[in-house]
């Protein structure tokens, strides 16, 4: 081969590899803001045609379909969506879309790195809640649920006994879950946009470059995912709305409606009194703590 042919094959298979490696980078960027735009404008089929098919059946995945969601919260309470009159089964359907429909807001890709058939993309999402924040119920739900037990105690007891214990569920837990996920949405629609780190993965196939993960990091987050902060949050929301089988264990017990209200403001003083000593307890180590340092 003569010498002059060398510099000639090196600098053809250079411009093949670049080529190359550029189509793979501008495939990736394609899938990628594919997907993220279909998350962004909460598209479940749209994202099917970027990522693989077991990624969309994922925990992940299924976490940003509100059927999901909504079946989750019914399965947290333990109880039948048929079970709920419509006005109960519209508010759980109103909050888990205002869960996806707020997730993500929008994206900017701001790293790609590529090797052999695996890829790595890095981007910061714009989400409209803190999930993190946004999972948890605002304290004054639980009072109006505690109100609510006890106004309508004699009444609950009236259905149990003409109708059974399950038209007095029925009744129950139509009456609280729109006022728990009612409080829960306002919340929702009144939070703050917040920003994080979410990281894909992509791998080459036969069909070119599918999202196989997606992974995210966000200040202060733990293990859960915004996917799964909104999971817990409509399970946080099952469980408030459940508190309310006190009022109706009563009721079965045949209790008076003075003597829950008793029981009820028996239990808050218990739990005052709780917070109270431990507020002391605080306060006495804190005057320790601060004896020793001197």
């Amino acid at each position: 081969m003569s010498k002059r042919l060398i510099p000639v094959i090196l600098t053809v298979l250079t411009v093949i590899m670049l080529t190359g490696c550029n189509a793979d980078k501008k495939a990736v960027t394609e899938t990628a803001e594919g997907f993220l735009n279909a998350l962004v404008n909460h598209d479940r089929e749209a994202a099917a045609q970027y990522a693989s098919e077991a990624f969309m059946k994922s925990d992940t995945m299924k976490m940003m379909d509100p059927q999901y969601l909504a079946d989750s919260f019914y399965a947290a309470m333990n109880v039948q969506k048929e079970d709920l009159d419509e006005t109960a089964r519209n508010a759980v359907d109103e909050y888990v879309t205002s869960v996806v429909e707020k997730a993500y807001k929008s994206f900017e890709v701001q790293d790609i790195k590529i090797q052999e058939n695996t890829a790595s993309v890095t981007a910061r999402i714009t989400l409209g809640y803190d999930p993190d924040a946004s999972s948890k119920i605002p304290d004054a739900t639980y009072d109006l649920i505690k109100s609510y037990q006890t106004e309508h105690y004699d009444e609950l007891i009236t259905i149990y006994t003409d109708e059974g214990e399950k038209a007095m569920y029925r009744k129950l837990y139509s009456d609280l879950i729109p006022i728990v996920v009612g409080e829960m949405k306002t919340q929702l629609e009144s939070a703050e946009p917040s920003e994080e780190k979410t990281i894909l993965t992509l791998e080459k196939g036969e069909n070119g470059w599918l999202v196989t993960a997606l992974d995210e990091n966000r200040p202060g987050a733990s293990e859960a995912s915004t996917e799964k902060a909104a999971a817990a949050a409509t399970e946080e929301a099952s469980e408030y709305a459940a508190t309310g089988s006190t009022s109706a264990e009563y009721a079965a017990a045949g209790s008076t409606s003075a003597e829950y209200a008793s029981e009820s403001e028996t239990s808050r003083e218990s739990e005052s009194a709780a917070e109270d000593s431990t507020a002391e307890e605080s306060a006495e180590a804190g005057t320790t703590e601060g004896e020793i340092s001197d």
